[in-house]
């Protein structure tokens, strides 16, 4: 449920400025294997999936090492136990499970190194609907999507977001012939190979929290998610956000709290120092072996929004940096500007081909596919 890029840093214990010159050693003294890190959310209502990976040595990277072939299980109190599948590279997971929210559950693990890990058992805790996912344009043309909620009985209280982003973009222009280089001809393109429409996915690295303990009622009010950049790329067409919303116990709030301390306030010698983090998860064979993460039970509220580009105020325009080259129809010339000079087609016409560079014709160089998604309307 934690965002892996939102975890690992909070292990150094001093953060320097940039404009320190001396090399700083950490006092962070980590297994050659790493500590274990567990992400993920029994969920009643949905799928659910955990994430393992180990945490790296300092300075580490964005790409922690996943955790395979590991063995999860979901015990309730009443002794049923669920098995998590392996779904790919450090995730595991199941459909629906009937959990019952009288029983409580907690999360069982055997990793391939021998050690078994095991949560405390937590509350199955139902999350309040999604009152709705509400976004305004501001003055400067930035977006601001937002959260709303409440509990009528007054019981939820510690909530927390995670959200993944879609968005269609276009490129500078629209091929309508393809190259190729087998028969060094060019051939009218098929609109299954199409690259001039892509999508774009993103997800959500920040820990989004709100509580309403302090608040007479249990209600949220327009919590900020996401701001959008003003005319970017994410409105240039239609931008989608999925908003998932927990319910969460006011232990796991204050754990993801600290978390979001450690990760969140760095960089400044004036910021509040890194704090020791101590979840709900213990290693049962050796209890001196570390184990970060927090896992919490109950049901999962989502809701899907879509801003069109004619709904804002967009300026973003995606120009080719340099003019189309035309060139008479021979091999030769297929060879040189296809080639040799890896420009892709764009039009056959009476004056000859026309191309332009992949990254002004091709989408998929600015990182999307052309896969549409099935939820795209």
């Amino acid at each position: 449920m934690i965002r892996s890029k939102s975890i690992y840093f909070f292990l150094a214990l001093i953060l320097l400025q940039q404009a320190c010159k001396d090399k700083y050693v950490s006092p962070y003294a980590s297994p050659t294997t790493g500590y274990l890190v567990v992400e993920g959310y029994i969920c009643g209502n949905d799928s659910t999936s955990f994430h393992l990976t180990r945490t790296v040595k300092l300075p580490g990277d964005d790409n922690p090492p996943a955790v395979t072939g590991a063995n999860l299980e979901i015990e309730g109190s009443d002794n049923t136990v669920y098995p998590l599948t392996e779904k790919g590279t450090g995730y595991y997971g199941a459909s629906t499970l009937p959990l019952v929210a009288s029983k409580q559950y907690r999360l069982h693990i055997r990793t391939p190194d021998g050690l078994e890990y095991q949560s405390a058992y937590v509350t199955y805790r139902p999350t309040p609907a999604i009152d709705s996912i509400s976004w305004k344009e501001n003055p400067d043309n930035t977006i601001q999507i937002s959260a709303s909620t409440h509990d009528p009985a007054d019981t939820t209280r510690y909530y927390f977001w995670e959200y993944g982003e879609t968005w269609e973009y276009h490129a500078g222009e629209q091929s309508y012939e393809v190259y190729d280089p087998s028969t060094k001809m060019v051939y009218p393109r098929a609109d299954s190979n199409q690259i001039y429409r892509c999508w774009h996915y993103d997800s959500s690295t920040a820990i989004l929290l709100y509580s309403t303990a302090k608040l007479s009622k249990d209600v949220v009010d327009q919590f900020p998610l996401v701001t959008l950049p003003a005319n970017s790329a994410e409105t240039s067409v239609e931008y989608s956000i999925h908003v998932r919303q927990y319910a969460l116990s006011k232990d796991g709030y204050n754990y993801m709290v600290l978390m979001q301390k450690n990760t969140e306030s760095l960089g400044s010698i004036f910021d509040a120092q890194p704090s020791a983090l101590t979840g709900n998860i213990t290693c049962i064979s050796n209890t001196s072996v570390p184990v970060i993460g927090w896992v919490s039970a109950g049901t999962m509220q989502q809701q899907r929004i879509f801003i069109n580009r004619t709904q804002v105020i967009s300026y973003y325009t995606n120009v080719c940096p340099i003019a189309d080259t035309t060139f008479g129809k021979s091999t030769a010339n297929y060879v040189k500007f296809f080639e040799q000079e890896a420009l892709v087609p764009i039009e056959d016409g009476v004056a000859g081909i026309t191309a332009n560079t992949s990254g002004c014709v091709d989408c998929t160089t600015q990182g999307g596919i052309t896969q549409k998604p099935s939820y795209w309307p």
